[in-house]
């Protein structure tokens, strides 16, 4: 099954986001996007109205099944984000549950303004399916990146690797975007205005595929509360936090499980911001990998926005999130850790803590039955920092790197091997769309890397 986006809905969504951005008296819904729920039945969407944050209008999402044509209205909830001095808006968000395994759905977001028309809000999505039932869809298809900017980045329309993505969705299945954060560079930018803008940035996307995140250090402004607001509909379960904006559901770390693997986003910033919050984060960390049934899920990625490993310059030196979570990783079988902040691509081997040196770990440069966590650095999607260079030389556990941009994509093809990529695109280089990287990671004995390593 191909779950394609026409050229023309592209094209229509993307007018609409740019037009939402100069017409929000409209109350039309923008900025909308989806996220997996807590199982394989589920899924969220959330938009916003630009009504001075007063939540008047409604939060329904209709729903039609393609497969027999049944639909049915869901309600959710408002939430008002308004902050001082900058933007304000309601966000909506609608959790749909009791939904079919790998079925794709129509839905239009309904609102009671007299000017949005539901036709026009109109999107749809196609559910994933739990690894024990015969129709998970094999491979199944991930885009990975991370510190991509917005559509106002400079130089313009050279930093972002959004119209790849936007194409590869158009040409291929993808069943999950995962952005491990820094987001817009910043989101509360020019009032918040800049948030507003790559959240209507991605919805050519985002409206149509899951787009599931973790939080980077460009989001800690306003004790995080743009990443928090933009992002409520995370399938989170863990106790709520409080950012300047109020009360918000905890999305700096939570799981959720898509066919064969389950992902886990933890919060790389809270060791920086609030290191008083680490043992509770740790302690639900290694709650949720213990509980991880590795027979129905026997991937486990986990996903953060700050390098454990990484050889390009000074970033690398700090021991912190080694000494927290790299242990952890490795007691329970961790396969991948991928992260952005370097605005840059490597991909390691396979990386055990080192009692002594912990800068350096240690490597048996395996891509297959690694005996420990496997790393990779996915910053480069296009910052308007520019790129970020290799100042120091390659250590052996480094497989492959480039300042270049570009994206990952990483499929699962079934409970023992893993495709992954890192395709160029970059218009400095002249290269847009190259697989510059590759390599299958082939796991028999998912489970804790205690006594492998030799």
């Amino acid at each position: 099954m191909q779950m394609l986006l026409p050229s023309a809905v592209i094209l229509k969504i993307f007018i609409q986001s740019l037009a939402l951005t100069t017409a929000s008296s409209l109350l039309y819904p923008e900025q909308v996007h989806i996220a997996f729920g807590p199982n394989s039945t589920s899924m969220a969407v959330q938009w916003a109205i630009r009504d001075n944050a007063t939540c008047s209008t409604s939060s329904k999402v209709r729903v039609v099944s393609t497969v027999d044509g049944t639909q049915w209205i869901a309600e959710g909830d408002c939430f008002p984000f308004s902050l001082q001095d900058n933007l304000k808006q309601s966000h909506h968000v609608v959790n749909l549950t009791n939904l079919a395994e790998s079925t794709v759905y129509n839905y239009s977001i309904i609102t009671n303004s007299s000017v949005a028309d539901e036709n026009n809000a109109s999107f749809y999505f196609m559910t994933s399916a739990s690894s024990t039932k015969n129709n998970l869809i094999l491979p199944q298809k991930f885009i990975v990146y991370g510190d991509m900017g917005s559509s106002d980045s400079t130089p313009s329309d050279s930093c972002t690797i959004m119209p790849a993505v936007a194409k590869e969705i158009r040409e291929e299945r993808v069943d999950q975007i995962l952005h491990v954060g820094d987001f817009a560079y910043n989101f509360e930018d020019e009032n918040g205005e800049r948030g507003a803008r790559f959240m209507n940035d991605i919805q050519n996307i985002s409206a149509y595929i899951p787009y599931m995140v973790s939080c980077g250090n460009h989001e800690a402004p306003r004790n995080f509360a743009h990443y928090t607001e933009f992002f409520r509909l995370m399938p989170t379960s863990t106790p709520w936090l409080t950012t300047d904006n109020g009360p918000a559901p905890n999305t700096h770390y939570y799981s959720w499980n898509v066919g064969l693997v389950h992902f886990v986003a933890i919060s790389t910033e809270i060791p920086f911001d609030y290191p008083a919050l680490i043992t509770n984060m740790t302690s639900w960390l290694k709650e949720d990998l213990q509980n991880v049934n590795r027979s129905e899920t026997p991937w486990i990625i986990v996903h953060g926005h700050r390098s454990l490993y990484c050889s390009c310059d000074s970033d690398c030196d700090d021991n912190r999130l080694r000494l927290i979570f790299a242990q952890i990783f490795y007691d329970y079988g961790v396969d991948l850790f991928i992260n952005g902040h370097e605005h840059n691509y490597e991909r390691m081997y396979d990386i055990a803590p080192h009692p002594i040196n912990s800068t350096s770990g240690f490597t048996t440069q395996s891509t297959t039955d690694m005996p420990a966590t496997t790393y990779i650095v996915t910053g480069a999607a296009g910052s308007d920092e520019n790129h970020e260079s290799f100042k120091r030389p390659l250590p052996p556990r480094t497989a492959y790197r480039t300042d270049a941009y570009g994206y990952s994509r990483m499929q699962i093809y079934n409970e023992t091997h893993l495709y992954w990529a890192q395709v160029e695109y970059d218009y400095s280089a002249g290269i847009l769309g190259d697989v510059v990287d590759e390599v299958w990671l082939v796991q028999h004995n998912h489970g804790p890397f205690n006594n492998r390593f030799s």
